[in-house]
């Protein structure tokens, strides 16, 4: 069996960005949809439940930072990722504060990005009852040290 894939939502105005960012979470295993802008995202949103939202902060419509702070709010809470451009120390702390998982400034490394992000999201399930996990293989659990 193989491990267990996430789905992942990428939020971002530049094409160029989005595809990327979902080309270097999909060598980790993530299974990506992309939005252009927060209102589109927060659509998705409404249909599908993402282990992952990689968001940027400014973008036409609803910005980064609102739909981080509706991500919060929610009952069932992804990881959440700013990945920005927008260099503002006050601005990334009030999102850590309010309890956005990671801030990055771009310009990134892609795959070492990816791989920060996954282990996040790794971290975060393994946080979650045994029960979720049914089915998954025991290299798997062994992996991720859910034994």
């Amino acid at each position: 069996m193989t491990a267990r894939s996430y789905r992942a939502l990428v939020v971002d105005d530049d094409p160029a960005v989005r595809s990327l960012t979902i080309h270097a979470l999909a060598a980790e295993g993530f299974a990506c949809d992309a939005a252009a802008d927060g209102l589109r995202a927060k659509a998705l949103l409404t249909i599908t439940n993402y282990d992952l939202v990689v968001t940027d902060l400014r973008m036409p419509g609803v910005n980064g930072h609102a739909l981080a702070v509706d991500l919060l709010e929610g009952n069932r809470r992804p990881v959440i990722v700013v990945l920005t451009g927008v260099f503002e120390p006050r601005l990334a702390k009030d999102l850590v504060v309010r309890g956005v998982d990671c801030v990055e400034f771009k310009p990134v490394r892609y795959d070492l990005f990816a791989a920060k992000v996954r282990a996040m999201t790794d971290r975060r399930r393994k946080d979650l009852p045994d029960s979720l996990f049914q089915g998954c293989g025991d290299a798997f659990r062994r992996r991720f040290s859910l034994n």
